[in-house]
């Protein structure tokens, strides 16, 4: 079924350490009966970000995802791997995760206040209780911060 996404969902995998979390989770989602998509995929997840900052893509954007019960219709879900009861996100991921929102929210025009962590409205605490309810939105706005302070300094520079 082909969605126009309004809201981002993001998770962790609940999974600590470094290994590549990708095929385990298709397998895992796979197991359970998670619809395939059509890039061939049962990840219920649109993305996941490794540990690396490498980020994959398990669904188009227009499928409907299988990754919170009740809101998969018309939300993207991204996952970061890991497990952020135990650890934090690693730069990598951070800064995946701030371009890979600025791209989704540009293409389907979602405001930052529609960023949510998986546990508003469901019984768990994903994606992790060392990351607050705002983690993601603040990710996101630091990269543009950032953004404005380098045009800031190179405008300055070409000014006489």
């Amino acid at each position: 079924m082909e969605q126009k996404p309004n809201r981002i969902i993001v998770h962790h995998s609940a999974v600590a350490g470094d290994r590549p979390q990708f095929l385990d989770i298709n397998a895992y989602h796979e197991s359970r009966g998670f619809p395939k998509s059509s890039l061939g995929y049962f990840g219920g997840y649109h993305y996941l970000i490794e540990k690396t900052g490498l980020v994959f893509h398990y669904r188009n954007e227009t499928e409907t995802g299988a990754h919170d019960s009740n809101e998969n219709m018309h939300s993207i879900g991204i996952c970061l791997s890991g497990n952020f009861n135990a650890e934090l996100p690693t730069a990598g991921q951070e800064t995946a995760l701030a371009s890979l929102l600025d791209g989704i929210m540009a293409r389907w025009n979602i405001q930052i206040d529609r960023i949510d962590p998986h546990r508003w409205g469901d019984t768990t605490d994903c994606p992790g209780t060392r990351l607050s309810d705002m983690w993601a939105r603040a990710v996101y706005l630091q990269k543009k911060i950032n953004w404005l302070k380098y045009l800031i300094l190179w405008l300055q520079k070409r000014t006489p």
